[in-house]
């Protein structure tokens, strides 16, 4: 919540303090705190949070300066780490700990760090800058260099302010979003403009930029611990999570939707109370949907009678395009998904009324533990030929067998022995031989080399196995950045912070690690979160197998823009990039099916991309100024 941005002089030059007012103009600032701003010579830092910028001076361990957005949630094993100067620092923002740790251990600090943060350290006697992301990544962190001048910041716009050289349109990336196929971890929609990817880190010195990857963990093979065991383990984690997530000076709330992994949180976190072990519990806030398919009010007000509480009750907010549009100029972001922009304006205003500045999210269930057939070939290969036939064949021979025979065959043997069925088993966002979507124009594609990009991305190749490899997407998926950052940002906006226990770093190495067979069992998802939450979530939902859709606010939203603007006259469809009329009639099926209730199977799999379709166009007019 505590936005950061700075500019590097490398020709030494001193930092012109208008430049620095300036990016600090485009940071969120929360509440009632200000910009917090550091200028020496060729360096110039800006925080949006009083604790963002911490400078420590020679003669202690370390002549430097940290920009700092986010918090550490090992805090007690980083302060053993610093010996009798960690007791100095056991009430000091975290900001202090990192620029200590910095001192004693050098960039070997990072490799200690559990929590979710974006930083920058500024060593003035060797005129070099540090930049580095947490190994999940949720704070973003944006840079550009520009001459010899190099810029950093959290969101686009404090990257623009200043600049001389004129920004152009990235349509590689642009065609991946209008594709809804999101594999690109570094690059922006700007031409000039990157990210520091999730785990990684870059440097400027003497006029140059170096990144690499500091987060390079090795995960311990769980997969033969008992399910006592898987379970006992994940709850000690998962507790741990939930502690580190809920440290806050000001109250706490709890997104409850009535879904698995939200009550998961909201019940643990209210036993920890009872027990104790927290001071307060969150409190809970559901969004209701009277009339609507993704109602779920019979599910969260279970929880609420399960547990004795009352959650506070928000409406969904209406979308509005024209906020959106005013959204994207402001800020340079893509517009916020319908989806999530409305119950999260709604907690948002409700807890700005409240005071409550931290919300707790299930973010991360479904990445970590739906579960896949991804372990059946490491089964395979380490000789577990009957555990993979006791999973394979979940009822035994008498049932179904020629059809559980092929799924083992394709999804066990497959991936050892064909290089398209690997790529699958382990990449499960792009598969390159799938054909385009329907709406891309196939010459622009071929032009930006669409088709490239996807062949050449990969993850997880120095991992071993096939689970390791699949799950490793997880970590830091792409689409996350283009889906989560508008999120983030509008929520900082109201001095709110997400904070996801599902991404605590202990716990995704514990899922890295996990048996396969703990996450999708006979077909049921989420087999371990279920037995671990035995006799903490109420029985229905601890069983409960459907899971609400949330169509219908995007087919709303995107019905509100084509009555504005057809689909024919999409920017991008000017531009020769998508076809405007495909994209008409893909969406005139989900048109009718919201208007006949979103009774049966969706009529295309496509309303992700027509979404991209209609966000892209809102940017491209509004943040990049593009009008013909």
């Amino acid at each position: 919540m505590g936005a950061i941005a700075g500019v590097i002089r490398g020709d030494g030059c001193d930092v012109e303090s208008s430049l620095l007012h300036e990016m600090a103009a485009t940071l969120p600032i929360p509440g009632d705190d200000h910009a917090q701003l550091w200028h020496d010579g060729p360096a110039g830092l800006a925080g949006a949070s009083r604790y963002s910028i911490h400078h420590q001076m020679a003669g202690q361990a370390v002549d430097a300066t940290i920009c700092f957005d986010g918090r550490f949630d090992n805090r007690e094993q980083l302060l053993g780490l610093l010996g009798d100067n960690g007791n100095t620092l056991r009430s000091a923002p975290d900001a202090h700990i990192a620029l200590a740790l910095f001192g004693r251990l050098g960039e070997r600090f990072l490799q200690e760090l559990v929590g979710d943060f974006a930083l920058a350290i500024w060593q003035e006697q060797e005129r070099r800058l540090l930049c580095a992301r947490s190994a999940t990544g949720w704070r973003p962190l944006l840079w550009t260099l520009n001459g010899s001048s190099f810029a950093f910041a959290t969101e686009p716009r404090g990257l623009t302010v200043g600049l001389s050289h004129a920004l152009a349109l990235n349509q590689g990336l642009l065609g991946e979003i209008l594709s809804a196929r999101f594999v690109s971890r570094t690059e922006t929609p700007w031409q000039g403009i990157f990210r520091l990817a999730p785990g990684g880190a870059l440097s400027f010195e003497r006029g140059h930029v170096r990144t690499w990857r500091w987060y390079d963990d090795v995960y311990e093979d769980l997969s033969r611990l008992s399910e006592h065991e898987h379970v006992e383990r994940f709850n000690i984690l998962f507790d741990q999570a939930l502690i580190a997530c809920l440290r806050s000076d000001v109250p706490v709330a709890a997104h409850l939707s009535g879904g698995l992994d939200s009550s998961a949180i909201m019940c643990r976190a209210t036993e920890l109370h009872r027990a104790g072990r927290i001071d307060r519990p969150p409190g809970a806030i559901s969004a209701r949907y009277p009339g609507e398919p993704h109602d779920e009010t019979r599910w969260s007000a279970l929880v609420e009678r399960h547990l004795g509480i009352s959650a506070r009750i928000v409406a969904d907010s209406a979308h509005d395009i024209d906020a959106s549009r005013s959204w994207c100029a402001d800020t340079l972001l893509f517009p916020v998904r319908p989806n999530s922009l409305g119950p999260t304006l709604s907690a948002c205003r409700l807890m700005q009324q409240l005071g409550e500045r931290v919300l707790l999210t299930g973010e991360g269930g479904d990445d970590w533990m739906n579960g896949s057939h991804a372990h059946w070939p490491d089964l395979f290969l380490s000789g577990q030929v009957g555990s993979l036939l006791r999973e394979g064949f979940p009822h035994g021979l008498d049932r179904s067998f020629v059809g559980n025979a092929r799924r083992v065959l394709a999804q066990g043997i497959g991936p050892i022995v064909s290089e398209r069925r690997r790529r699958r088993a382990v990449w499960p966002f792009v598969d390159p031989a799938t054909p385009l979507p329907p709406w891309i124009r196939t010459e622009w594609a071929g032009q930006v080399g669409l088709a490239e990009r996807w062949r050449a991305e990969s993850h997880g190749d120095d991992l071993p196995g096939f689970a390791q490899k699949r799950r490793s997407a997880a970590l830091a998926p792409a689409h996350r950045e283009l889906v989560f950052d508008p999120v983030l940002a509008c929520v900082a906006r109201h001095g709110v912070e997400l904070r996801h226990p599902f991404h605590d770093l202990r716990l995704v190495r514990f899922f890295m690690g996990a048996s396969g067979g703990m996450l999708l069992r006979d077909g049921q998802r989420k087999h371990l979160l279920r037995e671990a939450m035995r006799n903490t979530l109420p029985e229905p939902i601890r069983t409960r197998r459907d899971k609400a859709g949330f169509a219908a606010p995007i087919i709303d939203a995107t019905a509100q823009y084509f009555d504005q603007r057809p689909a024919t006259e999409l920017l991008a469809a000017r531009m020769g990039w998508v076809d405007g009329a495909v994209v008409g009639q893909l969406f005139a099926g989900h048109r009718a099916w919201r208007n006949s209730g979103l009774a049966g199977p969706a009529p295309n799999p496509f309303l992700t991309g027509i979404w991209a379709c209609v966000a892209v166009d809102i940017w491209l007019e509004n943040a990049f100024k593009l009008r013909s």
